[in-house]
C-alpha cells in the first residue's frame, strides 16, 4: 500500500504539531495548561487553500493563556496557516467545547477534574438540547 500526498501532507502538518508541543514545553509548566488540536488538520481532509487549524487551551488562568496563545499564533503565521484559537472557558459550559475536549491530539496529559467536570456538563448541555429537538 503505497502513501498518498494527502497522506505525506498530513504527518508533516502532524510533525510540526510536535515541533509547537516542544516549544510549549520549554516554556510552560505542563501542569498548567492543556492544548487541544481538533478539526481537520492533522488528517487528509485539510484542505491547503481553505482550512484552518482548530486549537482550544484550557489554562488555570487567562494571563497564561494569552501567553500560550501568542506563542500559538506566531508559530502559524509563520507557516502562513490560519488559526482559530479559543480558550476553554469552564465558567459555561456548552456543547461546542465537547470537539476539543474530545480530541485526539493533546499536548499534555493535564486534565484536572474540575476539567472532566466540565466536560460532564457540556455533554449535559448537549443532551438538553437535544432532548428539547425531539419535543
Amino acid at each position: 500500500m503505497s502513501t498518498t500526498s494527502k497522506e505525506i501532507s498530513a504527518i508533516k502538518r502532524i510533525r510540526e504539531l510536535l515541533d509547537l508541543q516542544a516549544e510549549l514545553r520549554s516554556s510552560f509548566s505542563e501542569d498548567e495548561y492543556n492544548v487541544f488540536v481538533f478539526g481537520s488538520y492533522p488528517t487528509v481532509r485539510f484542505s491547503e487553500s481553505g482550512s484552518d487549524v482548530d486549537i482550544a487551551v484550557y489554562a488555570e488562568s487567562l494571563e497564561l493563556y494569552k501567553r500560550i496563545s501568542v506563542m500559538i499564533e506566531t508559530f502559524f503565521e509563520e507557516r502562513g496557516i490560519p488559526v482559530d484559537l479559543f480558550f476553554i472557558d469552564i465558567n459555561t459550559p456548552a456543547p461546542f467545547y465537547l470537539a476539543p475536549l474530545r480530541a485526539q491530539i493533546c499536548f499534555t496529559d493535564y486534565f484536572p477534574e474540575k476539567l472532566r467536570d466540565f466536560e460532564m456538563k457540556c455533554s449535559d448541555e448537549l443532551a438538553k438540547i437535544k432532548r428539547s429537538m425531539a419535543v
